[in-house]
């Protein structure tokens, strides 16, 4: 009898910690994210990889190696066919793309973004298409190539998304909060595109 309890007290604490245990998020219905420098690609880079002075101005797409290269943990929830989307190159110097998905890609900063700027980003190919076009988009903002804050973090939500064919359209806002001699937080509004042929891109 004694054992049989035993046994029972033993399994209880693992259901409860089963049940309690936090889900991963659907990145296809999430509709806000914070972003910051602490969990950001530059930070994963410094630490793990060769040191890098600033946020990459562009993201290489390469044929992905499991054997050499190394899946970034800061994006490590975004994947296709379970294979994480942002790698490591093989020497750690940059971070680069899993080239099924994605084309090469140019970084572009929305809190520095001009009145009426638009910026291409890249092309998102045919296999990419399996992602939705919102955890592309989040995906993008998570890897940095959509960089929405400059100095600490910033919090994005969506407003609005349209879907007219194979074109997607969403308007984004947020804040990111930075510092000079004093506290700041500084808000911006931007519109991510990608037409039917995959062409992504940013406007204000």
């Amino acid at each position: 009898m004694k054992t049989i309890f035993s046994l029972l007290f033993a399994v209880i604490p693992l259901m409860s910690h089963a049940q309690t245990a936090p889900k991963e998020k659907d990145m296809s219905k999430t509709d806000s994210m914070t972003f910051t420098r602490d969990t950001s690609v530059i930070e994963e880079q410094r630490r793990d990889g060769k040191h890098a002075d600033d946020f990459q101005k562009s993201f290489p797409a390469m044929k992905i190696d499991p054997q050499t290269m190394t899946a970034m943990k800061t994006t490590a929830e975004f994947r296709l066919d379970d294979q994480p989307l942002l790698w490591f190159a093989a020497d750690k110097s940059n971070a680069v793309l899993d080239e099924r998905c994605f084309g090469e890609l140019t970084m572009v900063n929305v809190t520095t973004l001009a009145k009426d700027g638009k910026i291409t980003l890249g092309q998102l190919k045919e296999p990419g298409r399996k992602l939705t076009p919102r955890a592309v988009a989040w995906f993008l903002m998570r890897a940095g190539v959509v960089q929405t804050f400059v100095h600490l973090e910033a919090t994005v939500h969506l407003d609005s998304e349209k879907h007219e064919g194979s074109r997607y359209e969403a308007v984004f806002s947020g804040k990111h909060l930075f510092y000079t001699n004093e506290r700041h937080e500084s808000a911006f509004r931007f519109r991510f595109i990608i037409e039917e042929d995959g062409t992504m891109r940013v406007e204000v």
